[in-house]
């Protein structure tokens, strides 16, 4: 697979003539202090490529979700992307972005994100204002690029500290924790995926880890499983060994355990508890939709985010975010 560049400033001129085309910016972490999980993602609107497609998610300590999914480019720009209410700003490429919100949000139990899409109602004020800072190595995934379509050829991710502010109606949350931005680009397109796993985790002793796993629908097989460890903010390529991959959302609390093994040695990672939970679903040929739709007879794939505590080679105390698909329908979108 040829390499696609990827920078962190937004595609700039004529977008390639190229079908499902797309650019998408996320930050996912959580902040076991205050209790908050967020996954804050701004893709382009495949509909329209000038337009984002924002979609925010923020899970609160009460079991509740605060969640918006809105379409438009009003907080657009040459240096981050942005939708109607959701801006990212890159202020110096590869060390220091900004995200900020301020709109109306759906606040929901989370439980009942699994059964439906969240629908139209009262809404409350939602002001998010975070900053990432970082000097650790950049993650480079485009080698898997070419051998699916569901994940863009060209896809960097970044670990760092996030801090700053979430305040839901008149509830505060101070963030300051660990957490990983991407940024990817090339053709999507979700109809093959039978399910994923992609995990962050970070560890007391300054152990970090992401990993990036995947399965496609029409042989059964593993398209990609890639790891990286961090040791502080140098990266080393690692091999994953994953013996449960979630093939059903009423599964989605039971105990995960992997390993990882890298130059400096194995970790054996498992989860301890399921903190918060939400939960999306996607679409054919590459849209989200908040919360879970209907398909009649058959289960639809669940978009599962969820904060974890974790625990490091039986010892090591940490915590991290697992985000799932889960095997079930993906409705194309006519």
């Amino acid at each position: 697979m040829p390499h696609v560049p990827v920078n962190d400033y937004p595609w700039q001129g004529d977008f390639p003539d190229t079908p499902n085309w797309s650019e998408n910016f996320l930050l996912a972490g959580q902040d076991p202090k205050s209790g908050v999980g967020f996954w804050m993602h701004c893709g382009r609107w495949r509909k329209d490529l000038e337009m984002f497609r924002e979609t925010v998610v923020v899970r609160l300590p009460d079991g509740t979700v605060a969640s918006s999914r809105a379409i438009g480019n009003a907080n657009s720009a040459k240096d981050g992307p942005g939708g109607p209410h959701y801006a990212i700003r890159i202020v110096e490429p590869g060390a220091k972005l900004t995200y900020r919100y301020n709109g109306g949000i759906r606040r929901v139990p989370s439980l009942g994100m699994k059964d439906a899409l969240v629908a139209e109602g009262p809404r409350t004020p939602m002001k998010i204002a975070l900053t990432f800072e970082s000097n650790a190595d950049v993650w480079d995934l485009h080698k898997v690029g070419g051998t699916q379509d569901f994940l863009p050829a060209g896809h960097i991710e970044q670990i760092g500290r996030v801090t700053g502010t979430i305040q839901v109606g008149d509830e505060v949350y101070e963030i300051d924790t660990i957490a990983n931005r991407d940024h990817s680009l090339g053709p999507r397109d979700n109809k093959d995926l039978l399910n994923h796993q992609w995990h962050q985790g970070y560890f007391e002793n300054g152990i970090s880890f992401l990993l990036f796993d995947a399965m496609t629908r029409g042989d059964g097989k593993v398209a990609f499983s890639e790891a990286a460890v961090y040791e502080g903010d140098k990266l080393f390529p690692a091999r994953l060994e994953l013996p449960w991959r979630c093939d059903d959302a009423a599964k989605d609390h039971d105990p995960v355990s992997f390993r990882l093994h890298y130059e400096n040695g194995a970790l054996d990672i498992q989860t301890t508890e399921y903190q918060t939970d939400s939960y999306l679903s996607l679409t054919s040929p590459n849209d989200q939709y908040v919360g879970v739709y209907s398909t009649e007879g058959k289960p639809t794939l669940v978009l599962a985010e969820q904060s974890v505590g974790l625990l490091l080679n039986g010892s090591v105390r940490g915590y991290g975010c697992f985000e799932r698909t889960i095997n079930g329908h993906i409705e194309p979108e006519s």
